[in-house]
């Protein structure tokens, strides 16, 4: 992201903010990335300027208070702070020096000496929304509840007279600069202007929903923005229209160039000083400045953090220099007349990740991506559209999770090598990298994804009841922790069953901040126990994972807990939801510092903020109380011990595990109540269950005492009861028999095929291979396809023309000269498969991904292809004669000496359609 350009007369100012920032590093031992200036702890909800143009006045409001702040305009510049009893959002600076402040259903006014002369409550003013003060300050006017508006005495709070509104809510009002009439506006769009003295109607007009109203300085001409984005302008005594300006629209850009998407509101608008310029702010996060001839002269797109500045978080200098723009924490945006930014700074919209290295700090948020250099503060900025997950890996080079893909890249503007795709997947802004660096994991839904980075490859999956909230890998890579309604502890050599799954002393966490090991093993968790936005009940809690044992919970009730990392062998810091750090011994079992005492602001309400340690965890970096990105030191790391045993194997030294008739071998299920369907939503057929297991090696037991596992059927949104048969099971799992009781979710995929077995029944290498096969698919179906994860898999030169593929991930898979005519692999993927001389004549591909595949004289004619997408495949020398290719994708695919007699060849004009290679036929 670029700086803001610089002119002569405020290079001076420019050279005094760096060296002040300088010096505000140094001395703190802290550096600050994002608003340095023009910020205070909190979101702003109310701004205006002085009557001189040269303070700025922002609120910051509380349940029970609000915080008033002025910074100085020249450079942004903190100049004091009151604190009012009372929730208020927003204000307009009189002129005599004192402030009127409101907020819905309430009104006051605040004297120089910080007291409340006067103050209106409901049942005084009705129920409001929005406020207006005439230009002298006399008079105010409360608004946009129902269908009354109240004019009130700025002076004394008395109530003047009430106007009502009867064709709907009135949302917007204003005043002539003279003050002898004044105009509303609203629901219905009926636009009327009214004598101040007599408060007769002097003109009306028919028009849309009107949100807002704004005089020129002369009061010529009244402006009025619109719910569908219109801007007009009509006389200011009469209402006959003028001109329409010009409308806000939102613009989307998908890669193509701006696209016209849609009627944006006109949130706000104002005329400047010249009287011949208006500016207005959108839903479509624009200023645009048009001239009253109606042309539009310029805009100016506002940082996201302020998408929905609006009412009274927008505000114009009385002298029309300067606009501001708040409501979101990270600071308030300041611009001049001219369209220039004055705050320069980078506001960090809803941060839910950080990357932290002795080189650059990297935020995620849920509109970009921020990379600082840490020498001297220069940014970077990547695009994104929902949360990304970060995390440093080896070498200097950085993962990007986003919603399309995870991409390694050196610096966040780079493209990147991407190394395995997410479209399934919803991000969660969370992903954990092992220490060698070679695995990544991620929570998915209710479960967890482990990737082999270099070979992009799902190596396994830990599945779980619940959504998965947070992951991480263990001390030394062999061993795993998830939280989702329980901690569980997984070894990574066999990840079927967890170690451990520790039920918290509360219960399931309602929230989970995260989750974090030391280097010797500890546990940390931070979790709130209360579900709502209003409240918290957090703690960090502290396992031990060779027992399973929780040794500590340490309470932290009044703001909630977000992410948590460690700095040594039992130090663990974690940050809350008003940007405050807390650090504490897992050995000890306590908090080692206070909490600083809760400031009464609307910071982040309770959101999960996120925080992280250097490698050797000197540093810490995390987003403070102002919404900015902190990094700080950490003193006194605890000299490193050995760390726990558990016992487990690395992966690559695992067993192979047994096949079909032996690997249940031993297990006797017993099964209790009626099954409907399952968390995988699959119809849980007694073939299934029972016939599925008996072929594995395992038996049916029909009484509790012979059962080495229990599955009790339950049916959704119905409130459990337990079963005879699960009382009895549970009384002899608390008696210490070694009963082991599964969900519906575990069982079936306890009884689904192992990769080894999938891969030796469809190679033929057991008798009936693919007939067994189909009929093990034909026992388990879902209403949303799907089976097993068979990435990676190698079915060179199988013959595969009677097996049932679809709805198959075969990323990287072999199935070179494999034989696979005709048959139906709707849904499958292939991205980066071997598919060279491979016969798929008559196949059937409806959505099936090649991206990257190579298909090199592979036999594709006379195949259908709705929807298939070829991006970057190598086509080359493939025979797609006869093809249905009309709603393919095949950008960037290879197609040289590609034969397509008879082919249907996607439709001209297509996206799609921009080959690299022109097709040989």
């Amino acid at each position: 992201m670029r700086a803001p350009a610089r002119t002569s007369e405020n290079d001076d100012r420019w050279s005094a903010e760096r060296q002040r920032i300088r010096i505000r590093f140094g001395s703190m031992n802290r550096q600050v990335f994002g608003a340095t200036r023009f910020n205070a702890p909190g979101s702003f909800t109310g701004l205006d300027f002085s009557p001189d143009s040269r303070t700025l006045v922002a609120l910051v409001t509380g349940e029970k208070r609000t915080k008033v702040h002025r910074f100085a305009i020249d450079d942004g510049r903190a100049l004091d702070e009151q604190t009012v009893t009372g929730r208020f959002t927003g204000v307009f600076a009189l002129p005599d020096g004192d402030l009127l402040l409101w907020a819905r259903g309430s009104i006051a006014r605040l004297g120089q000496d910080g007291e409340l002369s006067w103050k209106l409550g409901e049942k005084a003013t009705r129920k409001f929304a929005f406020a207006t003060v005439s230009a002298d300050g006399a008079i105010v006017a409360t608004y946009g509840g129902d269908s009354v508006a109240n004019v009130l005495d700025a002076r004394t709070g008395k109530r003047l007279h009430d106007l009502s509104e009867p064709a709907g809510e009135i949302f917007a009002f204003a005043f002539s600069p003279d003050g002898a009439t004044f105009a509303t506006g609203g629901q219905k769009g009926i636009v009327r202007v009214f004598d101040r003295k007599s408060k007769k109607e002097l003109a009306q007009r028919k028009s849309s929903k009107i949100l807002v109203l704004a005089f020129s300085p002369e009061g010529s001409v009244l402006a009025g923005g619109h719910g569908q984005g219109d801007v007009h302008l009509w006389d200011g005594a009469s209402l006959e229209p003028v001109r329409l300006l010009g409308s806000h629209r939102f613009q989307e850009d998908d890669g193509s160039g701006e696209q016209d998407g849609g009627p944006a509101g006109c949130r706000w608008l104002a005329f400047l000083a010249d009287g011949e310029t208006v500016v207005s702010q959108g839903n479509d996060r624009y200023f645009r400045w048009w001239k009253r001839s109606g042309a539009e002269v310029r805009r100016v797109r506002t940082p996201r953090h302020h998408a929905y500045g609006q009412g009274p978080a927008m505000a114009l200098s009385r002298d029309g220099k300067w606009l501001a723009a708040g409501s979101t924490a990270s600071g308030i945006g300041i611009w001049t007349s001219d369209g220039e930014p004055a705050s320069s700074e980078l506001g960090i919209n809803a941060p839910h990740a950080i990357a932290l290295s002795r080189e650059r700090v990297v935020v995620a948020g849920s509109s970009g991506i921020w990379s600082w250099r840490r020498t001297d503060g220069t940014v970077s900025e990547r695009r994104a559209s929902g949360p990304a997950a970060l995390a440093n890996l080896p070498q200097g080079e950085l993962l990007l999770v986003e919603r399309e893909n995870a991409v390694v890249v050196r610096e966040i503007t780079d493209e990147g090598k991407a190394i395995f795709a997410n479209d399934a997947i919803s991000p969660q802004g969370v992903a954990a990298v092992s220490r060698d660096g070679k695995t990544v994991m991620l929570p998915v839904a209710s479960n967890v994804e482990l990737w082999d980075r270099a070979r992009g490859v799902r190596t396994a999956t830990l599945s779980h009841d619940a959504k998965v909230s947070a992951c991480t890998f263990g001390s030394d890579d062999t061993w795993a922790v998830s939280v989702s309604d329980a901690v569980r502890v997984w070894r990574l050599d066999d990840p079927e069953t967890p170690v451990h799954a520790i039920e918290l002393e509360s219960g399931a966490p309602e929230r989970c901040g995260g989750v974090a090991v030391s280097r010797v093993g500890w546990i940390a968790v931070s979790i709130d126990r209360d579900i709502s936005n209003h409240s918290s009940d957090s703690a960090l809690v502290f396992i031990d994972p060779r027992s399973g044992e929780v040794t500590a919970t340490l309470s932290h009730p009044d703001k909630r807990l977000g992410q948590v990392a460690f700095v040594d062998d039992a130090r663990a810091v974690v940050v809350d939801s008003a940007g405050r750090t807390r650090t504490a011994d897992a050995e000890e079992g306590q908090w080692l510092d206070e909490p600083e005492a809760p400031e009464d602001i609307e910071f982040h309400g309770f959101e999960i903020l996120p925080l992280t340690a250097s490698e050797d965890g000197t540093e810490i970096a995390y987003i403070d109380g102002h919404g900015n990105l902190a990094i700080r030191a950490i003193e006194g790391t605890k000299k490193r011990v050995t760390p726990f045993e558990l016992g487990f194997t690395p992966l690559a030294e695992k067993k192979p595990q047994g096949m079909f008739e032996e690997r249940l071998a031993g297990s006797c299920i017993l099964y209790a109540g009626r099954f409907q369907s399952s968390a995988m939503d699959v119809r849980t057929s007694r073939e299934f269950r029972e016939d599925m297991l008996i072929e594995l090696g395992g038996a049916v037991a029909k009484k509790a005492k012979d059962a080495t596992h229990f599955v009790g059927a339950r049916i959704p949104y119905v409130k459990h009861v337990p079963s005879k048969a699960e009382t009895e099971i549970d009384a002899r799992i608390a008696k210490g028999d070694k009963v082991i009781k599964l969900s519906e979710k575990k069982l079936i995929e306890m009884l689904l095929p192992t990769f080894e077995e999938s891969r030796a029944m469809l190679r033929g290498e057991v008798k009936d291979g693919i007939e067994r096969w189909n009929r093990w698919r034909s026992r388990w179906r879902t209403s949303s396809g799907g089976f097993v994860q068979l990435s990676g898999i190698d079915l060179t030169g199988a013959d595969l023309r009677k097996a049932d593929l679809m709805v198959i991930p075969f990323e990287e898979a072999k199935f070179a000269s494999a034989r696979l005519e005709g048959v139906d692999l709707y849904d499958c993927v292939f991205r980066r498969a071997d598919l060279r001389g491979a016969d798929l004549e008559g196949a059937r591909c409806g959505r099936v991904v090649f991206s990257n595949a190579d298909l090199r004289e592979a036999k594709l004619a006379g195949a259908e292809f709705t929807g298939a997408e070829f991006d970057g495949a190598d086509l080359r020398g493939a025979d797609l004669r006869d093809a249905d290719l009309q709603y393919a994708k095949l950008t960037g695919a290879k197609l040289d000496g590609a034969k397509f007699d008879g082919a249907k060849l996607p439709r001209a004009g297509a996206d799609h359609s921009r080959y690299a290679a022109r097709p040989s036929f």
